[in-house]
C-alpha cells in the first residue's frame, strides 16, 4: 500500500483559542505580522507538488484566522493536489457560511481539534466558552457538504481517562473514521503548565487501550493510524495503529514550510527532538524507531521506554485505508502508477500569484 505525501505548510501561529497544552509559547498566539505571506505560501505548495505529494495540509497556529485562506486552498487544488487538509479548532468552522466557502474552494478534509467529551472538558482546555458548542456545530455543518472529517485530540491530565467517552461521540455519534490520539509535546505553554497538565505513558496506556477496545467492539471502522507520538514499547500490539514513530522507509522524507519558508524534513525535525535509552539497542524496532521525546524525560525520566523483544500479537483492529483506496482508483483510471502522486487534478504547475 503506497502511502500518500504531505505537504506541511506552517500558514501563521496566531490563534483565537487559547489551548493550555499548545506547544507554542503564549507569545506568539497574538503575532499577526508573523503569518506567511502569501507568495511564499504558494511557493512551498508548488516545491511539494513537484516532490509528488499528494495532501496540502496546511497548519498554524488556527490558519481561519487569515482572510486569504479560500485563496489558498484554491491554489492548492488548481496545482493538482488531490486533497487539501484544513487543521482548526472549529471555531470558525461553526459559520456555515464559512465552512462552505472553503469546501468550495477546495478543501475536502478538515482536521478538527477536540480535547474532551464535554463542554467542561473542551472549554476549559482551550480557553473559549462554547468552544465545544461550536465544534459539533462544524462537525453538523462539514458533513452537510460532504468532507471529510478527521481529529486530533491532545492527551493530558484532565482528559486522559476520558478518551473512551470522547471516541463514541466521533465514532458512535458522527461516524467519524479518522483521528489522532497525541502523546502531548513537553514544549511552550505545556511545558510551562506540566506540573497541571502532565501526564505519563504508564498513567495514559490503560485508557488507550479501553478506547481501542471500544473500536473493536463496536465495529467501528478507522482510517488509518491513530496514535501519534507513542512508541513499540508503549503499546507493542498496535504498532500498527502507531504514526511518526518510526524513520520514513524507502521514501524520501516528507517536506515541511515554516513560516519565513524555511524548509524542514517532518521525521527528520522529529528525530533531532527524541533520544533513546541505553537498552534500546536490544529492542527489535531500534533499528526503525526514532526513541521518545526529550521534553518527555526532562519531566518523567526514560524508565518506561523498555526494550521489545519479540514481536506482540497485534491487537484486532486495522486501517482501512479507504481515502487512499479512492485515490488510487483515480489514479489507474488516469492510467498513472500509484506511487506517482500525480494526475489526481491538474497537473502541477507554478503558481500565478495575480
Amino acid at each position: 500500500m503506497i502511502k500518500p505525501r504531505n505537504c506541511e505548510v506552517i500558514l501563521n501561529y496566531d490563534c483565537n483559542a487559547k489551548c493550555r497544552f499548545c506547544y507554542h509559547p503564549e507569545a506568539v498566539l497574538n503575532q499577526v505580522a508573523e503569518r506567511m505571506p502569501f507568495a511564499k505560501a504558494a511557493e512551498a505548495l508548488y516545491k511539494g507538488r513537484r516532490e509528488k505529494c499528494w495532501v496540502a495540509y496546511l497548519i498554524g497556529g488556527e490558519i481561519t484566522m487569515r482572510p486569504d485562506l479560500p485563496k489558498i486552498v484554491r491554489i492548492a487544488r488548481d496545482m493538482g493536489y488531490p486533497y487539501v487538509q484544513v487543521m482548526s479548532n472549529g471555531l470558525k468552522l461553526a459559520d456555515p457560511a464559512y465552512a462552505r466557502e472553503l469546501v468550495e474552494a477546495g478543501a475536502n478534509i478538515f482536521r478538527v481539534s477536540v480535547h474532551g467529551p464535554d463542554a467542561a472538558t473542551h472549554d476549559a482546555l482551550v480557553g473559549v466558552p462554547g468552544a465545544f458548542k461550536k465544534v459539533m456545530k462544524a462537525f453538523d455543518n462539514l458533513t452537510r457538504l460532504g468532507a471529510e472529517i478527521s481529529v486530533n485530540h491532545a492527551l493530558n491530565k484532565r482528559n486522559y481517562k476520558k478518551l473512551k467517552p470522547l471516541l463514541e461521540i466521533i465514532s458512535g455519534r458522527f461516524g467519524i473514521e479518522d483521528f489522532n490520539v497525541i502523546f502531548p509535546h513537553y514544549n511552550g505553554m505545556m511545558a510551562a503548565r506540566a506540573s497541571e497538565l502532565k501526564v505519563s505513558v504508564t498513567q495514559a496506556v490503560p485508557y488507550v487501550r479501553e478506547a481501542l477496545a471500544y473500536l473493536k467492539d463496536s465495529g467501528a471502522a478507522i482510517e488509518d493510524t491513530v496514535l501519534v507520538n507513542f512508541t513499540p514499547c508503549n503499546l507493542p500490539e498496535a504498532v500498527h495503529l502507531m504514526a511518526e514513530w518510526e524513520r520514513p522507509a524507502g521514501t524520501k522524507d516528507e517536506p515541511l514550510f515554516h513560516i519565513d519558508g524555511r524548509e524542514d524534513r517532518i521525521h527528520g525535525l522529529k528525530e533531532r527532538l527524541c533520544l533513546k535509552n541505553k537498552g534500546c539497542e536490544a529492542c527489535i524496532y531500534n533499528a526503525r524507531c526514532m526513541g521518545f521525546e526529550k521534553w518527555y524525560s526532562d519531566l518523567f525520566g526514560g524508565s518506561e521506554f523498555r526494550p521489545v523483544r519479540k514481536p506482540a500479537v497485534p491487537f484486532p483492529l486495522v486501517p482501512s485505508h479507504n481515502r487512499l483506496k479512492r485515490a488510487q482508483v483515480l489514479l489507474k483510471k488516469k492510467g498513472l502508477r500509484a506511487d506517482a502522486g500525480a494526475g489526481l487534478a491538474k497537473p502541477c504547475r507554478r503558481p500565478e500569484l495575480a
